[in-house]
């Protein structure tokens, strides 16, 4: 009945039901299904193609190894899951960061300084200027590049 609903997992139910119609296998259609999909389910379509030809070809028992790799892939969508969970805050952290030089100049002229005409107005002030923009902005790099490490799960 899955393949009569909607959303990508009537489709790949739909493109398995398809090839076994006729006379595919099981694993044909889920390597089908994984071409005409995209985003993290494509790995888990991968995977559970091939732990089907392995039960095809060896008459293995199909719902333990069905089991062994449905907790698998659970166990890496959790860790995923926790990854994100994690680098939440890291992130929330870099962009209030990136934020602070300005809150700093908005602060200033709250209190009446012209910190603008001071950066803009003389050398020293321009000197400042040039010199924090280009902390600023290797700040922001890396720390991207921190977050897409962690990510990554590179660290």
């Amino acid at each position: 009945m899955l393949a009569v609903g909607r959303g990508p997992d009537a489709r790949v139910a739909e493109t398995v039901a398809g090839m076994l119609a006729v006379g595919g296998t099981a694993a044909e259609g889920l390597r089908l299904a994984a071409v005409d999909c995209d985003g993290p389910g494509v790995e888990a379509l991968q995977w559970l193609a091939a732990t089907a030809e392995v039960v095809r070809r060896s008459g293995a028992p199909a719902a333990a190894i069905f089991d062994g790799v449905g907790a698998g892939l659970l166990a890496q969508i959790a860790e995923s899951d926790e990854r994100e969970v994690a680098l939440a805050g890291p992130r929330t952290t870099a962009r209030v960061l990136a934020a602070l030089p300005l809150i700093g100049l908005l602060l200033g002229a709250v209190l009446g300084v012209n910190t603008v005409s001071v950066l803009l107005g003389t050398l020293p002030g321009m000197a400042c200027l040039v010199l924090g923009a280009g902390f600023w902005w290797l700040g922001r790099l890396w720390t991207a590049h921190l977050v897409r490490s962690a990510a990554e799960g590179s660290v």
